[in-house]
């Protein structure tokens, strides 16, 4: 099921890209299909899925809140090959085919505009409100923030901003977060579904970033605390998330599949 939504989602984004990149040059739309057919961020993503399905809608209803995160984040993850932030361990080399600095920049860009392209289109009534949070998952509240954040202290340990919130929050939940909200947006949920389904967004992608981190450790001492708390904090979401068959795809993306393969 999971790996079937994953190819779907991802022709769904090279469909975006396509349709939106019809008049440039073709190598530059190479360069962006590159970066999402190498993007191993497609389960985050698909939390906008889980929770239209979650709210009783089909999961297609969160498709294009979905192909935004993977964009949102694709376009973060691309700037990150760049040679200042290899200390940050958050890159992935082969995003790109061929390396290249400038490259790297301007896919980059163009990915997280064309994000904002997409929920302007795809959004409906709801395209507002989804722009915002798009913004304030990547912004200077967001993504962006604790990256720069993370890049000024690398060696002190900082765990929570001037704010009160914990650096995971901007640094692994925030693209979680949107996708989650926003699916459950598209399919009209309450305020307090809303609230819970980002909540099941910040739990997971936390729980996502140390499962990365389980599996590039080095000793393998090093991976018993991170994948404890991650399975911890996929016991927080499950709770909130319910055992009904409205969960089965979240279960399926945070617990109780392939998501911690290999560790």
């Amino acid at each position: 099921m999971l790996e079937k939504l994953k190819n779907e989602l991802e022709d769904a984004a090279l469909g975006a890209i396509n349709r939106a990149t019809i008049d440039i040059p073709a190598p530059f739309q190479k360069v962006l299909q590159s970066c999402i057919t190498h993007s191993n961020h497609l389960e985050i993503s698909l939390l906008a899925c889980a929770a239209s399905e979650w709210c009783t809608h089909p999961r297609d209803t969160g498709m294009p809140v979905a192909v935004a995160a993977l964009m949102l984040r694709a376009g973060i993850t691309v700037h990150l090959t760049l040679p200042g932030f290899t200390a940050m361990n958050d890159s992935n080399s082969d995003l790109l085919e061929k390396q290249d600095d400038v490259t790297a920049i301007l896919a980059g860009d163009a990915l997280l505009a064309l994000a904002m392209e997409h929920l302007a289109e795809n959004g409906g009534r709801h395209a507002a409100r989804l722009l915002a949070e798009a913004v304030r998952a990547t912004g200077a509240r967001g993504v962006l923030a604790g990256l720069s954040l993370k890049l000024d202290k690398q060696e002190e340990d900082i765990s929570v901003l001037p704010d009160g919130r914990s650096i995971w929050e901007v640094t692994s939940g925030q693209i979680a977060r949107f996708a989650a909200q926003g699916g459950a947006l598209l399919a009209g949920a309450s305020d307090i579904q809303l609230d819970d389904a980002a909540q099941i967004g910040l739990l997971t992608g936390r729980a996502w970033y140390l499962v990365e981190k389980a599996k590039s450790a080095s000793v393998k001492r090093d991976v018993r605390n991170p994948m404890f708390e991650a399975r911890t904090l996929m016991e927080q979401a499950e709770a909130i998330a319910g055992h009904g068959p409205e969960a089965k795809l979240f279960h399926s993306i945070m617990y109780l599949s392939d998501f911690f393969s290999g560790t």
